[in-house]
C-alpha cells in the first residue's frame, strides 16, 4: 500500500520537547505545519530549526486553555489534515498541597484545551484527516511521580479520544491517543529523579526518544494507519504492558 502524506497539521505545545519533535517529523514528512505556542519567544527554537532544515513551519500563537483563542485562531486557518493535541502542564503536587487553582490549570490545559482545539478544527478536516491526542502512562498507572490532577487529565484524555473516535468514524475522520512512558525531555527532569531510576525500571534498558515519538505521531497522521482508530498506544519499552 502507499503511504499518502497530508497536506496541513496543526501540533500544539509545539516550542519544545515532543510537541517540537513531532512538528519537526511532519514537516520532514511533507506537510505544512502550524507549530502552536503562547508566545513568538517559546516557539522560536521549533521554528529555527524548521527553517534551518528548509521546512514549512509556521508559528500559530494562542493559549489552548482560551476557549475564544482557540477558536479565532484555528478559524483561520483553511484546512487542517492532521492535529496533534499535545499541549499540556504538569507540576509536582502531594494530595494535601494540590489547590483548586493548580487542578483547573491542569485540567483547563490538559483537558478542556483537547477539546476545544478538535472541536474548532473539525470544519476544516475532510475523510482521511486525524486527530493525534497525547496522553501518558500515568493514566493507567495513577502516576506516582507527577501530580494526581496531572494523571487525572490523562485518563480523561483517554476517554476523550474513544468518545471522539465513535462520533468521527462516519465522517472518516480518525482519533488515536500516543500514550508515552518515560522519554528524555526537560520535563522528565521536573522530579530530580536520577535518569538511572527510569533506565532501571524500563524492561528494554534504556528511555525513549522524541524521535521515537514522533516517528508513531507521523504513521498515526499517515495513510499508513487508515485502518486504525480508538486506540491508545502504549510507547514505553515495556514499562507498562497489556
Amino acid at each position: 500500500m502507499i503511504c499518502v502524506d497530508k497536506k496541513t497539521a496543526l501540533v500544539t505545545g509545539a516550542g519544545a520537547g515532543i510537541g517540537q519533535g513531532i512538528a519537526l517529523e511532519l514537516a520532514a514528512k511533507g506537510y505544512k505545519v502550524y507549530a502552536n505556542a503562547r508566545s513568538e519567544e517559546s516557539v522560536k527554537e521549533t521554528l529555527e530549526k524548521g527553517h534551518g532544515r528548509g521546512l514549512e513551519i509556521l508559528p500559530l500563537l494562542f493559549d489552548v486553555s482560551v476557549q475564544s483563542q482557540v477558536r479565532d485562531k484555528i478559524s483561520s486557518l483553511e484546512r487542517i489534515d492532521c492535529l496533534v493535541n499535545n499541549a499540556a502542564i504538569s507540576f509536582l503536587r502531594t494530595i494535601e498541597d494540590t489547590t483548586e487553582e493548580d487542578w483547573d490549570v491542569v485540567l483547563n490545559t490538559n483537558v478542556k484545551g483537547y477539546f476545544f482545539c478538535s472541536k474548532y478544527a473539525l470544519p476544516k478536516m475532510g475523510r482521511g484527516s486525524s486527530i493525534i491526542n497525547l496522553s501518558s502512562g500515568a493514566a493507567k498507572t495513577g502516576g506516582a511521580i507527577v501530580s494526581i490532577a496531572y494523571s487525572a487529565s490523562k485518563g480523561a484524555i483517554n476517554t476523550m479520544t474513544l468518545s471522539f473516535a465513535t462520533r468521527l468514524a462516519s465522517q472518516g475522520i480518525r482519533v488515536n491517543a500516543i500514550s508515552p512512558g518515560f522519554v528524555d525531555t526537560k520535563m522528565l527532569a521536573v522530579n530530580d529523579t536520577p535518569l538511572d531510576y527510569y533506565k532501571s525500571v524500563i524492561p528494554l534498558g534504556f528511555l525513549g526518544t522524541v524521535e521515537d515519538i514522533a516517528a508513531l505521531a507521523y504513521y498515526l497522521a499517515s495513510d499508513c494507519s487508515r485502518y486504525m482508530t480508538g486506540q491508545i498506544i502504549e510507547i514505553n519499552g515495556g514499562d507498562i504492558m497489556g
